[in-house]
């Protein structure tokens, strides 16, 4: 077992065929699979062994899709860090992971080499391209002497694979463990779901750090698709994409959908091969999926997954037809239960915490055995999401017992918004929840208080945060309160506060 062999078994099914495209640059499978060997020789060269965690921090490319190959035909862990964190926090999971290589871009090395200051075991930050950046290696010369790795080192089932940091309500990412059979098993069972005929036309969008993108690659080695990769979204050149390569389907987050809703050129372009575009990760509104099948005369299907499920749990088989409201049915393989807090199994129709359990559940959090036993009471993964689930089988999401808000299909964890918001000296206190948003899904919003006699406005708090959070993170709106609601022992009562602000403040917007 070794999920790198899905790129072997691509080659041995459909022989030498155009996969990838790539900022003009077409590239077969087999050339993908021998740069990747290369690559691999060079991270040996360099003393990545198996089992050895490695870091790669790269916008989507053909290297980013080469390195989750050569680090796992060495056996070693792959750890996908989106570009867009902060050095603190990429700082965090470097000295977490206890991770001493990374591969790396030309624009982010800086960045990375101020993390690395904060993890003591990391070693070696390694660079496909000439660098200026003190302490890190150009690979790029070696990459193109070294003789490929021509095979896999086997692996066992429950071998790591993939260390994924994922956002939780403690405001600390924690790393999801999953292994060569969680990825194997699920993109399998995504695969069965949505058997497609070989080399038709994609479009990879989605960050390779996240694991919806992450399965999207490895979706492709599977049934055998070409897609076009694009380093990040950019609604132009997407409708620019999906006319000159003739896309014919493509998964997004349903934010995406909205840009494209809301793109006053989107007539300019020829989009008719286009027949369907898979959503996740998010909440997909029903009137955003109808506004989108309307205009673009396509179908929307919807799908629910988390990184602890590796990460697809329920979606829809390819002809069967839409149920407004609902995520799906569990994939093959994959068993879904609606149970109460105190893990029992509840009847059809009635709403509780879905759980889960498959071979696609993560092996469990890195280094946290509380975290992992907590989340796998009773052999169930229990999500956090609040639902139901109909007498055929279909589930609808209906809350979240997660105090996370997802933005964009990105899970915030409002701890840490909090904690950074807490270090300015004019705050006495802090609540950030999660408002309905038209086009992210959900926006951040801050309640603060200040100390008696303090005057900070929301631009400073802003500018305050950035220093702390990504961008991204950053709140859209902060209000002042002249205190926080509480319960009788004095725990902020976020629930109220949300109501207070939509009811006020955020009215009159």
């Amino acid at each position: 077992m070794n999920v790198g062999r899905l790129s072997l078994d691509n080659i041995d099914r459909f022989g030498e065929t155009p996969t990838l495209s790539f900022e003009g640059n077409t590239y077969t499978n087999v050339e993908r699979d021998a740069y990747a060997g290369r690559l691999a020789r060079a991270l040996q060269a360099h003393g990545v062994k198996p089992d050895d965690m490695v870091v790669v921090m790269m916008p989507n490319s053909p290297a980013v899709t080469a390195a989750f190959q050569a680090i796992w035909k060495i056996g070693a862990v792959v750890i996908p860090v989106t570009p867009m964190l902060s050095a603190r926090e990429v700082g965090f999971i470097l000295a977490d992971s206890e991770a001493r290589v990374a591969v790396t871009s030309l624009a982010l090395a800086g960045r990375l080499a101020e993390a690395a200051a904060r993890a003591p075991e990391f070693r070696e930050m390694l660079v496909i391209g000439r660098t200026e950046t003190p302490g890190a290696v150009d690979i790029e010369a070696e990459i193109a002497a070294a003789d490929p790795i021509p095979s896999l080192l086997d692996r066992a089932d429950d071998d790591l694979a993939l260390l994924l940091y994922t956002s939780g309500t403690t405001g600390v990412p924690k790393g999801v463990m999953l292994t060569h059979m969680n990825l194997w098993s699920n993109v399998h069972a995504v695969a069965q779901n949505n058997p497609l005929p070989p080399g038709l036309r994609t479009m990879h969008v989605l960050p390779l750090s996240h694991s919806y993108g992450i399965l999207m690659m490895n979706l492709g080695y599977v049934l055998g698709t070409n897609s076009a990769l694009l380093t990040h979204w950019d609604t132009a050149r997407v409708f620019q994409t999906i006319q000159d390569f003739g896309v014919e389907r493509f998964s997004v987050v349903p934010t995406m959908l909205t840009y494209m809703i809301n793109f006053p050129e989107r007539e300019r372009y020829d989009l008719s091969k286009l027949r369907r575009v898979n959503t996740g990760a998010a909440s997909l509104l029903n009137e955003i999926r109808t506004q989108f099948e309307r205009v673009f005369n396509v179908i929307v299907k919807e799908g629910y997954g988390l990184s602890e499920t590796a990460p697809t749990l329920t979606g829809y088989h390819e002809d069967e037809p839409y149920r407004p409201g609902s995520v799906g049915r569990p994939i093959p393989g994959v068993e879904v239960c609606i149970m109460d807090f105190e893990n029992r199994a509840l009847p059809t129709g009635a709403r509780g915490e879905i759980c889960a359990r498959g071979p696609n559940v993560m092996k469990g959090y890195w280094k946290l055995e509380g975290a992992t036993r907590e989340a796998m009471a009773g052999g169930w993964f229990h999500t956090g999401d609040i639902g139901f689930m109909d007498a055929e089988g279909y589930v609808y999401i209906t809350d979240r017992k997660k105090d996370l808000i997802i933005k964009g299909g990105e899970n915030i964890s409002p701890r840490e918004i909090e904690e950074g918001l807490q270090e300015h000296e004019d705050v006495a206190e802090v609540a950030v929840f999660g408002v309905p948003d038209p086009t992210f899904g959900e926006e951040i919003v801050a309640a603060v208080v200040l100390k008696p006699g303090r005057r900070a406005t929301e631009a400073a708090l802003k500018e305050h945060l950035a220093g702390y959070v990504t961008k991204f993170k950053v709140p859209s709106r902060i209000v002042f309160l002249p205190a926080l609601a509480k319960n009788p022992t004095g725990k902020i009562q976020k629930r109220e506060i949300r109501q207070e602000v939509l009811a006020g403040p955020l009215a009159a917007r």
